[in-house]
């Protein structure tokens, strides 16, 4: 009787020094639920379907007006949505560019999708935000750092002009605004509807 009692003792002599089985069991337990969130996370980023965002600046400079624009579609190049939104008139014309882009990206990241494939006719731009060159530009770093943000797969290509023809009527459109707010539109302006498929 006397060693069986011993052998209790050690027995929660050695859980209290290693844990014990309980211990070892909810460290597991942990583990394995910390496997599961990533998996869910980047199940739920593989079956959402990919949207394209076109973007485009656009600088009047005899009219001392700048504006950005852009729209959402779906991989098969249906439109979802659009944007408008007039900036600051003292920016140069790529600024207005880097703006489409940075201010597209944090649009779309609000509408919570998780894929996104970026499409500007800036090849300058483009490259630059690609290249990974180390860069003084804050809104450079600002789009470096939506792209690679671990909340979504998001990437950034140069398309042709023609190609972003929906994108440069939606910049346009931002010149009319009266507010510095982004607009957001529900319906493809006439204007752009040739240009959609």
């Amino acid at each position: 009787m006397n060693g069986g009692s011993r052998n209790n003792e050690n027995d929660s002599k050695a859980e209290e020094g290693s844990g014990g089985w309980a211990s070892t069991f909810l460290k597991i337990a942990g583990a394995v639920a910390a496997t599961a969130a990533v998996a869910s996370t980047i199940y739920n980023v593989a079956k959402q379907e990919e949207v394209i965002l076109k973007v485009d600046g656009s600088l009047l400079r005899g009219s001392n007006s700048a504006g950005c624009g852009g729209f959402l579609s779906s991989a098969s190049e249906k439109w979802i949505c659009g944007f408008a939104q007039r900036l600051n008139p003292d920016l140069r014309e790529d600024e207005t560019e880097k703006e489409a882009i940075f201010r597209g990206l944090v649009w779309v990241k609000e509408k919570g999708k998780k894929k996104v494939v970026v499409k500007t006719d800036n090849r300058g731009i483009e490259n630059l935000v690609n290249s990974g060159r180390r860069c003084n530009d804050s809104v450079i770093c600002e789009i470096r750092d939506l792209l690679n943000s671990d909340e979504w797969e998001a990437s950034l290509s140069w398309i042709s002009g023609v190609e972003n023809a929906v994108a440069d009527r939606l910049a346009h459109k931002a010149h009319s605004q009266i507010s510095y707010d982004l607009e957001e539109i529900k319906d493809p302006p006439q204007n752009c509807l040739m240009h959609l498929k």
